[in-house]
């Protein structure tokens, strides 16, 4: 049996590769440049599905001894009833096409909080670029699951 049929995703090589996307999402995350300072921000809620999650999930992990404020994973098509404007929402899709991300960004706009997202393009893109939201964009052409390193690393940029 040929290594192709048992790994038609090439996920040995997407592997083998996180180390050099861990050194170029550090470059993307240093890169990143806020045109909206955000105001006092008392929690912060990552709005994702699959792989976009998981990098907040690492982070929630990685800073609970060092920030002062909770970070709040949301796989869902809203946002915390308790989300307002010091709500910090950071919409993540890697496809920029993720339903529940999409409804999820509308509904942390209609509750005013401030947004950022990072994706590679999309509908997300479209929504974070038209609403003024700061955006991150992040590299095509990986399998989302493999996309780990862009999906976390970026947001400590934040």
């Amino acid at each position: 049996m040929s290594e192709s049929h048992l790994d038609p995703q090439d996920m040995k090589q997407a592997i083998y590769n996180f180390a050099d996307n861990l050194r170029d999402a550090i470059a993307i995350g240093q890169g990143v440049a806020l045109k909206n300072t955000p105001a006092t921000i008392n929690n912060v809620v990552v709005a994702g599905m699959g792989g976009s999650a998981i990098g907040g999930d690492v982070n929630r992990m990685l800073l609970r001894d060092e920030l002062s404020v909770p970070i709040y994973v949301s796989r869902n098509y809203q946002i915390p009833a308790w989300a307002n404007k010091h709500t910090l929402v950071i919409a993540s899709s890697y496809s920029g096409r993720t339903e529940e991300t999409l409804s999820a960004m509308a509904d942390a706009l209609e509750k005013g909080c401030q947004i950022c997202g990072i994706t590679t393009g999309g509908k997300l893109k479209d929504v974070l670029q038209k609403n003024d939201c700061d955006t991150v964009l992040i590299p095509t052409g990986l399998q989302p699951r493999a996309a780990l390193a862009y999906s976390f690393v970026p947001m400590l940029y934040l």
